[in-house]
């Protein structure tokens, strides 16, 4: 009877030190992934170019208007289409495409606060040293990319807003103009 119970409990040590692995394993899974912009984020895009292209790509999405607009110059209409269940480092994710008259000009990439050190490591391999580092921020310039860490999320932008990411978030703060 000892040796029975004895030999339940190295099952079960067994057990967890082999769950713990898998876990440790599968977080680390990609964490050697080269980091890039999603080729499916085209700056300029049209709604429906960009649409044809998520084809496929979201579990869910769902196109819609945003009032009031946060975007500054917006003339015509801000658009957004959110996307959820994107393959970005081995996981679905949410994404939001922002869209200013028309034109793909912001996305938003969530990921989780779990990641934030990989990403930045990630993103560093692929762009470089960051230009800017600040309690909200993690910039990259020069690619038009950011870590924001709450959220935790990647932000791209186009160069058409590249003074008023400066001015609206903290990315580029040493560049604002205002």
């Amino acid at each position: 009877m000892l040796r029975m119970r004895t030999r339940q409990r190295t099952i079960r040590t067994c057990s967890g030190t082999a769950l713990a692995l898998l876990l440790a394993l599968g977080a680390c899974a990609h964490a050697d992934e080269r980091f890039a912009r999603p080729e499916v984020i085209r700056l300029g895009a049209t709604v429906a170019e960009l649409e044809r292209a998520l084809e496929g790509r979201c579990t869910r999405r769902r196109l819609h208007n945003e009032a009031p607009v946060f975007l500054p110059n917006v003339r015509e209409r801000q658009q957004q289409i959110d996307c959820d269940g994107f393959q970005f480092f081995g996981y679905g994710r949410r994404v939001e495409f922002v869209f200013r008259d028309g034109r793909l000009v912001l996305v938003w990439l969530m990921v989780t606060d779990a990641e934030t050190p990989a990403m930045i490591d990630a993103m560093t391999r692929a762009y470089g040293t960051p230009t800017e580092r600040n309690d909200a921020y993690v910039s990259f310039e020069r690619d038009r990319a950011a870590w924001r860490y709450r959220p935790a999320e990647i932000l791209f932008w186009s160069g058409e807003l590249d003074a008023d990411v400066a001015c609206a978030y903290p990315v580029l703060s040493r560049r604002c103009a205002k």
